[in-house]
């Protein structure tokens, strides 16, 4: 499920990965993560017990924050490493 072309990416993994881009955490009543980093003027919603994250959220959230897919797959292979 780590994988980006599979039904998803686990919610402990996105989470890191938005942490080492230097976004930080913002609660949303409701069930909701806000993601938030100084200069990105949009932020990243997620729900807080979706797990995997669908890969059509996550491939939006990047587009949204100007990260490449690929990003996240060098993150993810190097965490499984």
């Amino acid at each position: 499920m780590n994988n980006l072309s599979s039904s998803g990416v686990s919610l402990d993994t996105f989470r890191s990965f938005l942490l080492s881009k230097g976004f930080q955490f913002r609660f949303i009543p409701g069930g909701f993560e806000k993601w938030a980093r100084p200069g990105k003027d949009r932020p990243v919603i997620i729900r807080m017990y979706q797990d995997p994250v669908p890969q059509f959220i996550v491939r939006t959230a990047l587009r949204g924050i100007l990260l490449r897919q690929e990003e996240l797959q060098a993150f993810i292979d190097q965490e499984l490493a």
